[in-house]
């Protein structure tokens, strides 16, 4: 991955700053830098830059100076660091296109600590109670698509479920009715503009940026038809539970309501953010258990106890599914939803004794964390029972980072654990389930990467099986 020479450590000026810079990795093309080998498998080079020059080093992307750091303590600082100081809004500007002008990381902080205080009702503990229903429901209704058996693409399947679950959760019936065979492709087309180009300029006439915008004005302009629609009918919206009736209710401090183009934003901000993280959790969670069917037979026992002569699946009963829990965090500690995470240093700062100059992009990758020896043990094994009593890995601060850490933690972390959780106890009600190939590799063609497609499984409903082995008993 990198040339035969050492780490060469930046030439030190007549008059050294207090800390010295990173080292630089060598190898790398002019202005390209190391994008090849990066955009290959970011998790790899990463990794593998970490071997040969420890916990912080620099290399360049794309005419971009690039710090990497690691560990638990420079994450601290990388989480807790003043926005003057550790941008999250100049390292996303590439989003802009996608959320909007104006929405999350467009907007000043202050204005996106208001955007997320409108969202945060919405996903708190009382309204889980109510998504629990709704994700069970959309949950059942589709896999009753599957009929007894056959074979499914499971990447493609999770995320079709998760669309359809976080567009009738957060902004209602009648956006989903109106999309329902458009969403999958609309979302896939809005993260074709999520790439390494768009580091540089996130509006280049690239095919996939015009697919990205084209496919954002859609979701906008339907959000905007039914925002115009319920404010027609003021009393039907009054009685709605989504988070379009919040935001359409919503004021600034100063009094102002917000605009029609900023609910959109804030709505499509949200699900595409939280909707895509939870497929590929999903699709995770299941590969790696199916991969390692040790662990499945416990896990199946407890949904059964749990969910015995076809319960409602609720919310208490989903918090008592503690071998699911600990299969969900095992998948997040090994595949990463978010395997980079960013900042544009404003300010020079020092992180983990290096100096970091204003102007770099500094990035923690939690697909690297995750796999520190020092705070998960044998780091590479696929092992829930890792977090369970006597044990409890990664409750230790800042170290299952997989949504982030910090002030800018995914405030749907809840959503996407929940729905994930129904997602399984609903499939492991229902089939037997067997991968189609092992193993399976992660598509870093998105960077939010689930397994490469087609992912197949072979499934086959458990009714059928137990009549089936009752017959070859006989």
């Amino acid at each position: 991955m990198f040339p035969a020479q050492g780490i060469a450590e930046v030439e030190m000026s007549a008059h050294p700053p207090a800390h010295p810079r990173p080292p630089r990795l060598p190898g790398g093309m002019p202005w390209i830098g190391h994008a090849r080998q990066f955009g290959r498998d970011p998790v790899a080079f990463l990794r593998r830059g970490r071997e040969l020059a420890g916990d912080i080093y620099s290399f360049t992307l794309l005419g971009q100076e690039v710090v990497f750091v690691c560990g638990p303590a420079v994450a601290e600082t990388f989480f807790r660091a003043d926005e003057v100081v550790l941008s999250p809004k100049h390292a996303y500007r590439f989003m802009s296109p996608v959320f909007g002008e104006g929405i999350a990381y467009d907007a000043e902080p202050d204005i996106m600590d208001e955007q997320l205080g409108f969202v945060r009702p919405a996903l708190a503990s009382a309204r889980l109670h109510r998504y629990a229903e709704l994700m069970s429901g959309e949950a059942e209704d589709y896999f009753d698509g599957w009929g007894h058996q056959g074979e499914a693409d499971l990447g493609k399947a999770l995320n079709e479920l998760t669309v359809a679950i976080a567009s009738r959760c957060l902004i209602g019936e009648e956006f989903r009715q109106r999309l329902k065979s458009e969403l999958p492709g609309l979302y896939q087309d809005l993260e074709s503009g999520i790439r390494l180009a768009a580091l540089i300029n996130p509006y280049l006439p690239l095919p996939a940026f015009r697919r990205r915008d084209r496919a954002r004005r859609r979701i906008a302009d339907t959000i905007g038809q039914i925002v115009a629609e319920r404010r027609r009918d003021s009393a039907g919206c009054e009685e709605r539970a989504d988070l379009l009736s919040v935001l359409m209710s919503a004021r600034y401090t100063s009094g102002e309501p917000l605009p029609d183009e900023t609910i959109a934003g804030v709505l499509l901000a949200l699900i595409f953010a939280g909707q895509h993280t939870s497929a590929v959790l999903a699709a995770w969670t299941g590969v790696l258990l199916l991969e390692h069917p040790e662990h499945l037979p416990p896990l199946i026992e407890e949904i059964d106890t749990l969910f015995s002569n076809d319960s409602t699946i609720d919310l208490r009963a989903l918090q008592r599914l503690e071998r699911l829990e600990r299969c969900v965090r095992e998948a997040e500690r090994l595949h990463p939803p978010l395997v980079l995470l960013m900042r544009k240093a404003l300010q020079a700062i020092e992180l983990g004794g290096r100096r970091v100059d204003p102007g770099t992009l500094v990035m923690l990758s939690p697909g690297v964390s995750h796999r520190l020896p020092s705070l998960f043990r044998d780091p590479d094994r696929y092992d829930p029972s890792r977090y369970g009593p006597g044990r409890e890995e990664g409750k230790s601060a800042y170290s299952l980072i997989g949504f982030g850490g910090g002030k800018h933690r995914c405030i749907g972390l809840a959503f996407a654990y929940q729905q994930v959780k129904i997602i399984w106890a609903v499939l492991l009600r229902r089939f037997e389930l067997e991968l189609g190939q092992s193993p399976n590799p992660a598509d870093y063609s998105t960077m939010i990467p689930g397994p490469r497609a087609p992912c197949l499984v072979r499934y086959r409903s458990r009714d059928l099986a137990s009549t089936t082995a009752a017959l070859g008993e006989q």
